[in-house]
């Protein structure tokens, strides 16, 4: 194999997200203003309600995982987004590149995007709210992040898939997925608050076990940290799987032809 190859291959797809990215000056409001929303109104509610600090490092865990998330998962699903809306999805598949080399690529850049988020939260909660997210050490941070980000290319394969399937109507695949992820996986309360069907979702999501584990540090409790990565990794490859045979289909059918110029 040429290794060489293969990486310029994964560098490709981050670079061309990139450049689309910097020309857009909306990807401001991704990384700095919504993110910031998003953490000052729940540390402010939490001000408000007068939380103990196990309810605070609750909720913050929770805001700062979804935030990231959110940041993460638009990244994957952009490396078809972009083509999609510029009509021209039909020449990245005429590029020698699998399935894999756009989702990790393009993953690459959604993780340096995702820590410039997380470094700029995390500093914000622990000056304004005095919540240390890193009073765990190093290690559980990046496995914790390891397990959003890996749950982000699972977001996002599924919508290349949605588009590859459905067309230009897949779209709003990308945005509310994501909420699909905050109403189950234990964003901003416990699963067992939820409806048992509900409870049986969430215990198939990865998130919801490494929000678990993390929020053990603070509030110490058992988390089941093995199953969530196992999960994380049977449906990033089942995904691939599934990108595969999207874009064969979608070569097929016409749609690569019906979303291009």
């Amino acid at each position: 194999m040429n290794w060489q190859g293969e990486l310029n291959k994964f560098l490709a797809s981050a670079y061309k997200n990139w450049i689309i990215s910097r020309r857009n000056i909306f990807t401001i409001f991704e990384l700095f203003f919504w993110p910031m929303i998003s953490l000052l109104s729940i540390g402010l509610l939490t001000r408000f309600l007068k939380m103990d600090d196990s309810m605070v490092s609750f909720l913050l865990v929770g805001a700062i995982a979804l935030t990231i998330l959110q940041v993460a998962q638009i990244d994957v699903a952009y490396v078809l987004l972009f083509d999609m809306w510029s009509k021209s999805i039909k020449n990245t598949f005429i590029a020698p590149i699998k399935s894999y080399h756009l989702v990790f690529g393009a993953l690459l850049f959604g993780i340096l995007r995702g820590s410039v988020v997380f470094i700029i939260l995390v500093t914000v909660s622990r000056y304004l709210f005095g919540f240390d997210f890193l009073v765990g050490g190093l290690l559980p941070v990046l496995i914790f992040l390891a397990g959003i980000y890996a749950m982000a290319a699972v977001i996002g394969i599924a919508v290349c898939v949605s588009i590859l399937t459905f067309g230009q109507k897949a779209d709003v695949a990308a945005w509310s997925l994501s909420g699909l992820i905050l109403l189950v996986s234990g964003i901003y309360y416990p699963i067992d608050v939820l409806p048992s069907i509900l409870q049986t979702l969430a215990k198939a999501i990865p998130l919801t076990y490494f929000l678990e584990y993390y929020r053990s540090i603070f509030i110490p409790g058992p988390h089941h940290l093995i199953w969530g990565a196992s999960l994380a990794a049977f449906y990033l490859i089942f995904g691939l799987i599934m990108l595969d045979r999207a874009i064969e289909r979608a070569r097929k059918t016409g749609i690569l032809l019906r979303l291009s110029e």
